[in-house]
């Protein structure tokens, strides 16, 4: 299982969300923890063009994040909103 490591803005966008919205957030990482590349089912992963790293996506929010498998980390880089992310 991979852990992950979030920057200190993405721990900022997830606390202004709803409790709801925190909660749903937080259980699809627990699910990425487990599998965090494109064949994963339950998850709307992209790889990045132009850039390594992914894209998941969670209905009108986007986190980039970049995987070590060495280490079995995961960087959660940056989250947004869909249109401002990009």
């Amino acid at each position: 299982m991979y852990k992950i490591i979030y920057k200190k803005s993405v721990v900022k966008f997830i606390k202004k969300r709803v409790p709801r919205e925190k909660e749903r957030i937080l259980q699809k990482f627990e699910a990425l923890k487990m599998n965090p590349y494109p064949d994963s089912e339950k998850l709307d992963i992209k790889k990045l063009q132009g850039k390594s790293g992914f894209r998941l996506r969670l209905g009108a929010y986007r986190f980039l994040y970049d995987v070590v498998d060495d280490e079995l980390i995961i960087y959660m880089e940056e989250a947004d909103n869909r249109g401002d992310i990009y």
